[in-house]
């Protein structure tokens, strides 16, 4: 509990406050077309990316003048808003927690993905990039609260994961994510490392 405790003041004190970041998919493109995702929220504006027609969990982290900017590459872009329509955020097993995010940090490199099956990855320096698999054994989101989100993993190792709506940065793009996270996972050895990164939906085409 202590450990848990202990996250969630990491959470809440990092980052800045935002609302939780959407999910849509792409309406009102032809199927033999692409839908444009621009540097800037203009329609003459340089694409910097696109999306196939049947496109979905597209993350809107902010909405400006009918447009929603969205991660694309190594940065970010944006879309206009005509062509989303928004969906459903899947929930991960039975729980009551959202599934399908992504998260990694640097310093040291590690990453999570959390499945909405209920399995999850993870990797880190002490892993030598090797992918641990791991099970979503109870996850929670704060009562009366859109988040913070809650997730104990157990499998090659053993570990929490607190996970919230808040501006973040990996340091090494231009990207600005919609989530943060806190991580301590725990090696079969007993040895327990405490990580801090950004996480985001990737987008199905």
């Amino acid at each position: 509990m202590r450990h848990l405790i202990g996250l969630l003041v990491i959470v809440f004190a990092c980052g800045t406050a935002q609302a939780q970041p959407q999910l849509y998919r792409v309406v009102n493109v032809d199927q033999t077309d692409t839908l444009n995702v621009r540097a800037t929220a203009n329609p003459t504006a340089a694409i910097v990316d696109t999306l196939s027609p049947s496109a979905s969990r597209v993350e809107v982290l902010e909405e400006r003048h009918g447009w929603g900017r969205v991660i694309a590459g190594e940065g970010e872009g944006w879309i206009n808003l005509a062509y989303l329509l928004r969906m459903e955020r899947p929930a991960i097993g039975e729980f009551d927690a959202p599934g399908g995010l992504q998260c990694s940090g640097t310093e040291p490199f590690w990453g999570l993905q959390l499945h909405e099956s209920g399995d999850a990855t993870y990797y880190d320096g002490e892993s030598l990039g090797a992918e641990l698999v791991l099970n979503v054994v109870d996850a929670r989101t704060a009562r009366a609260r859109p988040d913070p989100h809650v997730y104990y993993l157990s499998g090659a190792a053993e570990g929490v994961a607190v996970i919230a709506s808040g501006q973040c940065s990996d340091g090494m793009s231009d990207r600005r994510y919609g989530w943060q996270a806190s991580v301590d996972m725990r090696s079969p050895d007993g040895v327990s490392r405490l990580v801090q990164g950004c996480c985001f939906t990737p987008v199905l085409q």
